[in-house]
């Protein structure tokens, strides 16, 4: 396994990294034949990792040794709770009841997320996302600091829900709609369901490859590469090699150019 695929486990919840005085993480054989068992488990039944530690966990097939903890929750990171939910729902002229109906939330849970009172799952936030038709980064909270700058390996990390992907946003201005952002891709992660909203992406390819698909065509992105387009086009992307990937990522949301939105009356 490569460091970034350990974590990743480590964020899902899936392991707890001993730790030696020096920061090194340390694992023995009981966490080695537990963890292997895993990645079988997982290979045979053709399921993600979390998957399969759910299961297993569920069954007690884990239960060598002192148990793993539980999964950590699907929340929302606390960049994406801003008033720009309440906005979109208000320029389309929705109101509570309608958006509550169409993603199969309460009304009264929806008025908390708009008004940012409560933490949420990505998963709603991403049905909310996809029924204005959006980039779940359009949703990102403007920056409080106003900073020009950003130095390297400090940018907010942004939680998109995709496992094995980290994202880290590379401007801290407010009231800017570009959106700059570093993607690192595990091996074997990426975004497998196929996705169109508004805006424009660019994409810069800093090391590795990224298999990208485009309506039906598809690319290989290798390191130097850069690669456009207009984001209404259904795409979908992945690491399909044994390295991680890095992407300059930058987006751009553009109202009105997106798939209508399901008909919710």
């Amino acid at each position: 396994m490569v460091p970034a695929t350990i974590r990743n486990w480590e964020r899902q919840g899936i392991l707890t990294s001993k730790r030696a005085e020096n920061g090194y993480r340390i694992f023995d054989h009981e966490d080695m034949t537990r963890l292997r068992s895993l990645v079988q488990f997982s290979k045979k039944n053709k399921m993600s990792i979390l998957a399969a530690y759910r299961v297993l966990r569920g069954s007690q097939s884990l239960a060598e040794g002192p148990e793993l903890p539980p999964p950590r929750q699907n929340v929302a990171s606390s960049a994406l709770k801003s008033e720009k939910w309440k906005k979109c729902r208000l320029e389309r002229g929705f109101v509570l009841e309608d958006v509550a109906r169409a993603i199969n939330i309460s009304p009264s849970y929806l008025y908390k997320i708009e008004n940012e009172q409560t933490n949420v799952s990505l998963d709603i936030l991403q049905r909310l996302a996809d029924f204005y038709g959006e980039n779940l980064l359009y949703y990102i909270a403007d920056s409080k600091t106003e900073k020009h700058f950003v130095k390297k390996g400090t940018g907010e990390p942004i939680d998109i829900g995709l496992e094995g992907v980290s994202v880290k946003a590379l401007i801290a201005l407010s009231k800017i709609n570009l959106s700059a952002m570093l993607y690192t891709v595990a091996p074997h992660s990426g975004r497998f369901h196929t996705q169109s909203h508004h805006g424009e992406e660019f994409l810069y390819i800093l090391s590795g490859k990224i298999h990208f698909t485009l309506a039906n065509t598809k690319f290989v992105l290798s390191a130097g590469d850069s690669f456009s387009f207009h984001s209404r086009e259904p795409h979908i992307w992945f690491n399909h090699e044994k390295k991680e990937a890095r992407i300059l990522w930058v987006y751009v949301p553009i109202i009105g150019d997106a798939p209508q939105h399901p008909d919710v009356t």
